[in-house]
């Protein structure tokens, strides 16, 4: 009997932007912060605090978006050096909540830590602005006229901030996101923010690898700008749209991690429903140790982000209207499907599935065993299709047995696959 893919937890946890491991050179001033925007025309979300020598924290604020809601048509981000990204995430509570996700009572309205990340403390749907480069494009930049973000009166966001102070003396960290608005009856068309998550890095200790994602769009979509994200280990990246005769059109391309340049697209990038974005990030690690993929600087990452529209939940952050992810993973080594199975089955037996064992399996299959593969972890990952959703409560026999039922269409298509 197959026992199934832990990957719950892995997949469950695995939306959230990480932070390099040292804080962004840059020529601008310290003083260089913003102004809030005019009355009427948009809001400021602020961090202030003060950070000891020797420290790296991930620290968090929750705000509540104003009567009126927002209709966001830009967005300009200034930040203290020491930390590589500020961002400000949707979530998706109506009122602020008075304890975290773990039962502890807290005061979210003033800056807190968050150490693990935003995720461990507090529930997050997606982002909805900010910057990796203090001096540099933000994530939403400027959409065109009529066309905003919009943010629902009352909705709860998240600001976050992760700073490292390699100094020997206390430091003020500020943080500020501008968030510009256009009136209600100005809005023509909603735009969303793509966040698309690639959680299956290994990067072998003093070697290379690489982590490549496809989502295929549910709709006609117009991209404005991507750019890119992953950590001090990332040395190479690339993104394609793959057309409906699978041609890959190759988008944007380079090997910065740091200050990471933004792709524009004029006239907008236009994705029709059933094409495809695809990005591989690559990876060289000179530690002793395995790389994978985390929200901290000891872990790595690799996303494409950027601004379109029309929006569509699902497809921003590559999940189906169920709520599973919908992506389609490659691997950069020689494993058939079949060796990947067997592979993720004795990752299991030594560590539960959930340490970088079981993401070297799927890292080192071969290129064609992808859309296979993807199906049985998409299909285990979801109990079945939720067939085996009470099986499972508990990981007993009862579940394996289901689950080898209910994802048999897709393990027979699996031992079938061949690597090309």
């Amino acid at each position: 009997m197959r026992t199934t893919i832990k990957l719950v937890a892995l997949l469950g946890t695995c939306t959230l932007l990480g932070c390099s491991s040292s804080g962004p050179s840059s020529d601008a001033p310290e003083d260089d912060l913003l102004a809030p925007p005019a009355d009427g025309a948009g809001a400021q979300f602020r961090m202030v605090a003060m950070l000891d020598p020797g420290v790296e924290i991930q620290r968090c604020k929750l705000f509540v978006v104003p009567p009126e809601g927002l209709n966001i048509q830009r967005d300009e981000v200034r930040f203290s050096s020491g930390s590589h990204h500020v961002l400000l995430y949707e979530t998706p509570y109506a009122e602020l909540p008075t304890e975290t996700r773990h039962g502890v009572p807290i005061d979210a309205t003033q800056v807190h830590d968050c150490k693990d990340g935003p995720q461990a403390e507090w529930e997050v749907n997606g982002v909805v602005a900010g910057s990796q480069s203090r001096d540099g494009a933000s994530f939403l930049g400027e959409l065109p006229p009529g066309v905003a973000v919009k943010v629902p009166p009352g909705k709860v966001l998240l600001m976050n901030t992760h700073y490292i102070n390699a100094s020997a003396e206390p430091i003020e960290t500020d943080a500020r996101i501008n968030l510009y608005t256009i009136p209600s009856d100005e809005v023509t068309v909603e735009a969303g923010m793509l966040f698309h998550y690639n959680p299956f890095i290994n990067v072998p200790a003093r070697g290379e690898s690489s982590a490549r994602m496809r989502c295929t769009t549910d709709q006609d979509i117009s991209v404005v700008r991507i750019q890119s994200h992953t950590h001090s280990r990332g040395a190479g990246y690339v993104a394609h749209k793959v057309g409906l005769d699978g041609e890959m059109e190759e988008l944007y391309a380079h090997d910065e991690w740091e200050r990471v340049p933004t792709r524009e697209f004029v006239p907008f990038l236009e994705v029709k429903k059933g094409e495809a974005l695809d990005y591989r990030c690559d990876f060289t690690n000179v530690e002793e140790r395995e790389i994978r993929q985390g929200l901290t600087t000891k872990d790595e990452m690799c996303m494409l982000i950027g601004p379109y529209f029309p929006r569509s939940p699902m497809y921003e952050n590559c999940h189906t209207k169920e709520g599973l992810l919908a992506a389609t993973w490659f691997g950069s080594g020689a494993a058939t499907c079949a060796e990947t199975l067997s592979c993720l089955d004795e990752a299991k037996a030594v560590d539960g599935g959930d340490g970088a064992r079981s993401f070297g399996c799927i890292v080192n299959s071969c290129e064609s065993a992808g859309p296979a593969i993807s199906n049985v972890i998409r299909c285990q990952w979801s109990a079945g299709y939720g067939a085996c959703a009470e099986a499972c409560s508990q990981p007993t026999e009862a579940c394996e047995s289901c689950m080898a039922t209910a994802c048999k269409e897709d393990l027979d298509a699996c031992q079938a696959a061949m690597c090309d």
